[in-house]
C-alpha cells in the first residue's frame, strides 16, 4: 500500500466520537419510527392523504438513520465497541442530568410536567 491510499484509510475511519453520533443517529431514527408505529397501532383513521404526507416526512427523517446505519455495519467491531461505550456513557451523563434536574425540581417545590 502505498502512502496516499494508508493516508486515505487513516482519513475515512471515524473518530470513537464520531462513532457515537452515528449510534446517537440511529437511536433517534429508531424512536421515531416506534413513535410512528405506536400511532399507527392506536388509530382507526383511514388512509388519507395526510397519512400519506406524515409517512414521506417520516422516510426522509429515517434516511440519516439508515445511512448511519450502514456506515456502522461496515465499521471494525472495536471501534464500534468503543463507540458504544462513549455512546453509552453519553447517554448516562444526560439522563443523570435530567434525573437530578428533576429531584432539583421536587425538592423545591416546583411542578414539573
Amino acid at each position: 500500500m502505498d502512502d496516499s491510499a494508508h493516508a486515505d484509510q487513516v482519513h475515512s475511519a471515524p473518530t470513537v466520537e464520531q462513532v457515537a453520533d452515528l449510534l446517537d443517529e440511529v437511536y433517534a431514527a429508531n424512536g421515531l419510527l416506534a413513535d410512528e408505529v405506536d400511532r399507527i397501532i392506536g388509530s382507526r383513521a383511514a388512509v388519507s392523504q395526510a397519512t400519506v404526507e406524515r409517512f414521506t416526512r417520516l422516510a426522509e427523517q429515517l434516511r440519516g438513520g439508515a445511512q448511519a446505519r450502514a456506515m456502522l455495519s461496515a465499521l471494525d467491531p472495536a471501534l464500534l465497541l468503543a463507540g458504544a461505550s462513549a455512546w453509552t456513557a453519553r447517554r448516562h451523563a444526560r439522563d443523570s442530568a435530567t434525573a437530578a434536574r428533576r429531584a432539583a425540581a421536587r425538592w423545591s417545590g416546583e411542578v414539573s410536567s
